[in-house]
């Protein structure tokens, strides 16, 4: 279908003196970005307002194309956001009732401006380490804040566990509630994917921090014992390396270095002292993972929750998971809370925008490591987790995502159009 355009507001150009209007998209492009890192870090009351704020701001952009597409994806954004957190108000399906009912809206107008905001800075904006970096790093700054101040003020306790987290749950750094380990696991498991940064094109140093988000990330983890983050920073590295193999262009030399480094690496062997890794091995988390491995309890609660979508269409949380709380699957734990209906408009609205995914991977490939680590990252974390139920910030900032990845790829569109007139 061909993109219909509407004004918004006149061009930029025809207001503002050429210095006026560079000083002033840079600023508001500034804004929007510190925002979505604000809201990241869940500051309670400014996380609420931060991106509601954008608003007024994106009428200061350079570029404000809207087309139909848009205008029909943001609308189903919306749509979704309203009927999940009114349903669970209506039913009463939650243990937090009264804040829900009184935050709703909030909850509902940040997650369709998360959309909005991602599609307009996807005009004006293309250095997409630096959308990464604050769609990541308020997640990671929250993550890091709560687990570094529960490891400093139990420092003797969590040392003498070979410093792990027993309890693999932490207070909010803000608030002190208590925070599950798996769901600081998956804004550490963001971090974790950015090691694929390290085949991008970038600056070196932008390079080292990313690298140093990413081991962070895994030291976080493995004090919080969780798996899944790491399971996910493997596939996310692997593919990475895959592609980069791909797109090299392998001359006799690199060639011949390349498979003089994987002989090598098994003579590493060699030089490992076994009896010093086997105290490495003997904690809780290493237990778990030899013994367990692949292996997790969510299998079953998983058909659970099938069966309970046929059993319960419209939801309302009826469907028995114990000892568990939830089916541990974003999809599922929305059908068992609200039904099939807004399920299916989630899967709708990201399958919907998987082909942008595609398409940036193909066309600009020395950009898009960290455009496919984060979507790893989101991948596996919906697909094991309860995100949606546990958190709202992370959810919202994927909307932010797939946003910004549309408006990449319509202004792209459009741009070669223009220029072919």
């Amino acid at each position: 279908m061909r993109d219909t355009f509407i004004i918004l507001s006149r061009s930029q150009n025809e207001q503002l003196s050429a210095n006026q209007g560079a000083t002033t998209y840079t600023m508001a492009t500034y804004f929007l970005l510190l925002s979505v890192f604000l809201y990241g870090t869940s500051i309670p009351n400014l996380s609420l307002i931060c991106l509601i704020l954008c608003f007024p701001v994106i009428f200061f952009l350079q570029h404000k194309r809207v087309t139909v597409s848009f205008l029909i994806d943001a609308s189903l954004v919306f749509l979704f956001a309203f009927l999940y957190y009114t349903m669970c108000v209506l039913f009463e399906i939650t243990t937090d009732d009264d804040w829900l009912e009184s935050k709703m809206m909030f909850l509902i107008v940040n997650m369709s401006m998360a959309y909005i905001i991602g599609y307009f800075l996807a005009q004006n904006f293309k250095k997409i380490s630096a959308v990464i970096a604050v769609t990541v790093g308020g997640l990671f700054t929250y993550g890091l804040l709560s687990t570094s101040k529960f490891a400093l003020d139990h420092l003797g306790e969590v040392a003498s566990n070979d410093y792990l987290i027993v309890e693999r749950a932490v207070p909010s750094f803000w608030n002190g509630g208590i925070v599950n380990g798996p769901i600081i696991g998956i804004f550490f498991s963001l971090g974790i994917c950015l090691i694929s940064m390290v085949y991008s094109r970038i600056n070196l140093l932008v390079k080292g921090c990313f690298l140093a988000l990413a081991l962070s990330s895994v030291f976080f983890n493995l004090m919080l014992q969780n798996r899944s983050p790491i399971y996910a920073g493997v596939l996310s590295f692997s593919l990475a390396t895959l592609m980069y193999v791909t797109q090299m262009k392998l001359t006799h030399k690199k060639l011949i270095i390349f498979i003089i480094v994987v002989c090598l690496l098994p003579l590493n062997l060699f030089f490992i002292d076994f009896s010093e890794t086997k105290s490495l091995l003997d904690n809780p988390f290493m237990e778990r993972l030899i013994s367990e491995g692949f292996d997790t309890p969510r299998y079953e609660l998983w058909y659970k929750g099938v069966l309970g979508l046929f059993e319960y269409p419209m939801g309302g949380a009826k469907t028995d998971f114990s000892p568990y709380d939830y089916a541990h699957n974003l999809w599922l734990d929305v059908g068992w809370y609200v039904g099939w209906i807004p399920m299916l408009l989630l899967l709708f609205i990201q399958l919907k925008h998987v082909p942008y995914l595609i398409r940036f991977v193909r066309t600009r490939p020395s950009q898009s490591y960290g455009v496919m680590g984060i979507s790893v990252s989101f991948l596996v974390a919906m697909m094991v987790e309860p995100t949606l139920i546990a958190s709202y910030t992370y959810v919202t900032l994927f909307f932010f995502f797939i946003g910004y990845m549309k408006g990449f790829h319509l202004h792209m569109d459009l741009d070669g159009k223009e220029g072919r007139k």
